[in-house]
Parts: C-alpha cells; structure tokens; sequence
C-alpha cells in the first residue's frame, strides 16, 4: 500500500468514527516527535507522553506526518558515515482508557526514504540566516544515500532508489500514579515489535523495550496561562551489533516542554528532546548524545479535533536531521 493511501485510510478512520466525545480534548500535550535520524529511529525511540490518561472507554487517535532532511557526513581512521537524503514518517497511535486510571496505546509507524525536493529550500534558509550549509553545494541536489563504511569496507547503504515501508509497531501501556489539581504524575511501558526491515531503515529486526516516567502541569500557579511537560525514559536494545558498530545496551532520553495559551484554543510550545548514544563510535552521528529544539503550537479545531504545527532543529549539530517539520491530527471519541 502506497504511502497516501495509508494516510487516507487513518484519516477515514478518524472522521468516520463515533461523534460521542468521551474525553476532553487538551492541547497541552508535548509534541509527538523523537530523533528521526535514520540510524536512530529503526531502534523505536519512543515519544514524549502527557502523565494525563484517558477515562474509561475514551478513545483517541492521532495521525503524525513527520518530513525530515539530513545531511551529514563524518569520518576517521576506521569509521564513515554519511547520510544525505530525506525521510517521512508518518504515525497512527490508538490510544484506549482502560479504567483505574490505565491506558493502552497501539503505535504503527510506516515510513518512506528519498532523495526529496527541499535541499534548495534548505540551502536558501542556510544562506539568508547566515547559517553553514555544510559541503551540500558539492553534491548532488535531492539525492539518497546513506551510508556506513568500516575499514573502507561497505557495512550498509541505502540508495539512490526511495524506499517505502511499516516500521517497527508499538504497544504502551500507561498508568497514572497521582493527581494533584493540575499537576500529574504518571509511567509507562512499552515494547517494539522487529516489524519493520534493516535493509530499507524502517526496523531494526530486533525487539526492545523501553519505560518513561511523566510529569505534565497544565497550569503553573503564578503564571496560570502556561504549562509543563517533562519525560524521562530508559530504552533497553536488544542487539549487540549494527552496521558492524556496537550497540548501546541502554539508552537514556527525555523531553522537557513548556507553553503558552494565548487563548482556549491556541498554545504555543517549546520542547527540548535529548537522548544519550544508540551507539559507541567517534562519530557524532552515532556516538554523542542528541539534542534537538522543538517550536511550535496546537490549534483546537471545533471540540473534536486538535491540529499540531512544529519545526524541530538539531541543537548537538549531526546527531538529529538538520529540520524536520511536523503536522499532527488529533481526535478523541
């Protein structure tokens, strides 16, 4: 199934859905986003939860269309990567109130690697902020090809044809351990399921697991228009090996998020995400901790429906895409 037809079917199953609103919809949520660079995003870096779960019966379900650009290339004595080229990730997450305030959510991700259209745009916004753009000049415009050589040795590579497939799919489940006013604190646990392939970057083919611990404050006492969000979270990995470079055992990650309600139906948001290596290398692409800026804002449309705008930008240069943009859709039945 092509890409847009898995996007039209989410969409249908969104719209034709039960009218009867179980639960309020927030729009103080953290952004769903993670590091999409290709060499992280097969290891199913989960994202950023609010410690608020749904009652009983209450069902929600967000589509997430994520577009990212990277270029980078490093290398030394023994070890280069480089990876250049466009991905789109796109989500659809069920999540379900199971009562006692529990949650069990579904993640089934598909995505799609090519060599893209923005490169240009890329290199004018580089250009007319004053920023570097790297060697991009030199290569070829909206290419793909990512890369990863050992001794001179090719130990994988993707391109220059795209790429199209279900990734690795989730299950979470969520517990909420107090409230207190407008203050939350929950956990979660979840687990991903080898569904997706190393050969085309849409899995990892191993089974990992991973817990979060939430903490979301939906109105600070002395500045009552704005909110926090802050995840802390442990993944443990399953393999010993990838492109012919260790693997971390464990990796640790968070996000911290704060916003603004300019009004009932707008907020603002800034979000910082960060994780440590998925990898032990001397390369930044994948051996230094990540750390990427997240900007952005969710519109309520009408009482069902929420719409999710953001722009991420890698903080620790190399480590994360160079921008990715986001677009969510979310409804809660």
């Amino acid at each position: 199934m092509r890409s847009k037809d898995i996007l039209k079917t989410a969409i249908m199953f969104l719209l034709i859905c039960s009218t009867s609103v179980k639960a309020e919809l927030s729009i103080t949520e953290p952004f769903a986003v993670s590091n999409f660079s290709p060499l992280v995003k097969i290891h199913g870096l989960p994202a950023p939860r609010s410690a608020k779960i749904l009652p009983k019966g209450a069902l929600r379900g967000t589509i997430h269309a994520s577009l990212s650009n990277n270029f980078s290339k490093s290398m030394n004595e023994k070890q280069s990567v480089i990876l250049d080229g466009e991905s789109l990730n796109m989500e659809l997450t069920i999540d379900f109130g199971v009562g006692n305030d529990a949650e069990l959510s579904l993640v089934i991700p598909y995505l799609k690697h090519s060599g893209g259209n923005l490169d240009g745009f890329i290199e004018n916004w580089h250009s007319f902020f004053g920023l570097p753009n790297g060697d991009r000049s030199l290569v070829k415009k909206n290419r793909l090809l990512y890369q990863v050589q050992n001794d001179g040795i090719e130990s994988f590579v993707l391109g220059p044809n795209q790429t199209v497939a279900l990734g690795d799919i989730s299950f979470i489940f969520s517990k909420k351990l107090s409230s207190r006013k407008s203050q939350h604190v929950g956990i979660s646990a979840g687990v991903n399921f080898p569904s997706g392939k190393l050969s085309n970057l849409s899995g990892s083919e191993f089974t990992s697991f991973f817990s979060m611990a939430h903490y979301s404050n939906q109105t600070i006492s002395r500045f009552p228009r704005l909110h926090f969000n802050q995840t802390l979270g442990i993944l443990k990995n399953n393999t010993d090996e990838l492109f012919e470079t260790k693997v971390k055992g464990l990796v640790y990650f968070g996000s911290s998020q704060i916003g603004w309600r300019i009004k009932e139906s707008l907020n603002l948001k800034a979000q910082i995400d960060y994780h440590t290596p998925f990898y032990s290398s001397d390369l930044k692409q994948l051996g230094n901790t990540s750390v990427q800026l997240v900007l952005g804002g969710t519109v309520k449309v009408g009482k069902t429906f929420a719409l999710d705008l953001s722009l991420s930008e890698d903080i620790a240069t190399d480590t994360a895409p160079d921008v990715t943009f986001t677009l969510g859709l979310r409804r809660t039945f």
